[in-house]
């Protein structure tokens, strides 16, 4: 059995993401009422603090929810957290001017560990490049330029952690692994056993489109990229009655699938904070033993 590598970001000094409100500085107008209304940028960076953020800073909140010792800007319901926390001047700015990263304590125990800086820093990220503010991300123009841009956000760290070169060794019913067809390129598909070369490949156009399509808004220009799901959806095509000419059936499993969409999601997620090459903090008590152990 093959063990699982983990990847992480270079460890750097920590600071304090409990922030106190009067050191920021500034303020920075939404383009939206709340994070979840205006456009789907919003809502993403709105979603993002609901799902990963709030539960990751729990214990910044009974300092700073209603009733603790230091200034209020969070909340324990995570809906409200964010709007006391957007509607506080200066605390929402892009990661290196966001006291929620910058600002440290006069205790110096009272630190965040990367795990936390992590997922702040990708949501600040978020929320810069959907209001717009000084630091964001320039989205591309052109489908051209957005290929280019995933391509250059993909990490083989990531790309590793998510275990993604399993895809690749996934089983058809009756005609052997993927590998077995896909190994140099058929069917706009590079799958082969060199997960190295599978990541390089999958870089490249068309194979990059197995991982991300463009998304054209209402007058049919680009808009973004999204997720194209092709290798999950593939497994689910039906073949027509009679027909001899279709790909041979496959099924893959929820581990795989997982796979496909995190990476993806963490890449898409990469590109909009800003935060490419960053890698992914895994928590000490999930990344096993410091050594190889073996010792006799």
């Amino acid at each position: 059995m093959r063990s699982r590598t983990f990847f992480g970001r270079t460890a750097v000094a920590v600071v304090a993401v409990c922030a106190s409100a009067a050191a920021a500085g500034g303020c920075s107008k939404s383009n939206s009422d709340n994070g979840s209304g205006g456009n789907d940028d919003a809502a993403q960076a709105h979603d993002y603090y609901v799902q990963h953020v709030h539960n990751a800073l729990g214990n910044c909140i009974g300092c700073h929810a209603a009733g603790g010792s230091a200034p209020t800007f969070m909340d324990r319901n995570a809906d409200s957290s964010y709007d006391l926390i957007q509607n506080t001047a200066g605390l929402i700015q892009a990661p290196k001017q966001s006291p929620l990263v910058q600002y440290q304590h006069a205790d110096p125990t009272i630190i965040i560990n990367p795990e936390q800086r992590s997922v702040v820093t990708t949501w600040l990220g978020l929320e810069t490049s959907a209001r717009g503010l000084v630091g964001a991300v320039a989205k591309a123009k052109t489908i051209t330029d957005a290929y280019k841009q995933f391509a250059q956000c993909m990490s083989f760290d990531v790309w590793s952690y998510y275990r993604m070169d399993d895809l690749a060794f996934a089983q058809t019913d009756a005609e052997g692994p993927c590998l077995g067809c896909h190994s140099t390129g058929q069917g706009s598909a590079w799958l082969s056993a060199d997960t190295r070369l599978t990541f390089e490949k999958a870089q490249q156009f068309p194979f990059i489109q197995k991982l991300v399509v463009g998304k054209l808004d209402a007058r049919g220009s680009f808009e973004n990229l999204q997720p194209s799901n092709r290798f999950i959806e593939k497994a689910n095509e039906p073949c027509p009655q009679g027909s001899t000419s279709c790909h041979p059936r496959f099924g893959l499993s929820p581990e795989v699938q997982n796979s496909i969409e995190n990476f993806v999601q963490k890449t898409l997620e990469d590109i909009s904070s800003g935060t490419c090459g960053s890698g992914i903090v895994v928590p000490v008590s999930e990344a096993g033993p410091l050594d190889a152990g073996g010792g006799g």
